[in-house]
């Protein structure tokens, strides 16, 4: 009866210690604070996790996937029907994560069924390395429970990105997104 009770009292003690952890919970690194899917040690790891985040939207993973003076620019045209270049900051109420965060909560499905990174080039401003990504895309975003209409569309082009490594934790991320589609 004695070794029934020490092994009772064993199992709910190592049960106490396991449940004050979360084996569930992410390692935190990074600006976001969370670990990225796959360890952004090159570029073309970052690109995964970017087309991870757009897809499973997640946006604490896109967020790690920036880095902090990031930028996004695009080609638009007016109302008036001038074209216009665009220039978006990562952070702010209209800065790029705000506005994925809508992008994700407005479509059910995001899709980057083509995803081609290719290495363009390396340029060195202001001392440091940046690596130049070119990827050919095709995006599809939809929304299937009618909660905006059905809306669907696609966008089919090339985008630039330009990474540089974090001094910080030796991770690369996007300094810079160039979506040159329309060009």
């Amino acid at each position: 009866m004695r070794i029934g009770n020490v092994m009772v009292f064993a199992i709910a003690f190592v049960f106490a210690i396991i449940s004050c952890q979360n084996p569930f919970a992410p390692a935190v690194i990074g600006p976001s604070r969370v670990v990225p899917i796959v360890a952004q040690t090159a570029p073309d790891s970052v690109l995964h996790n970017f087309k991870y985040a757009y897809e499973h939207h997640d946006l604490d993973v896109y967020e790690n996937c920036l880095d902090e003076q990031f930028i996004f620019r695009y080609i638009d045209q007016d109302r008036t029907g001038q074209i216009e270049q665009v220039e978006i900051p990562r952070d702010g109420p209209s800065g790029d994560l705000a506005r994925t965060e809508r992008l994700f909560s407005l479509f059910d499905e995001i899709t980057l069924d083509t995803w081609v990174p290719i290495f363009d080039r390396q340029e060195f401003p202001q001392g440091e390395t940046w690596e130049v990504w070119k990827v050919y895309f095709h995006l599809s975003v939809k929304d299937l429970n009618g909660d905006y209409g059905y809306e669907f569309y696609e966008a089919v082009g090339i985008a630039e990105f330009k990474f540089r490594k974090s001094k910080a934790d030796n991770l690369y991320r996007i300094v810079f997104w160039d979506d040159k589609s329309s060009q």
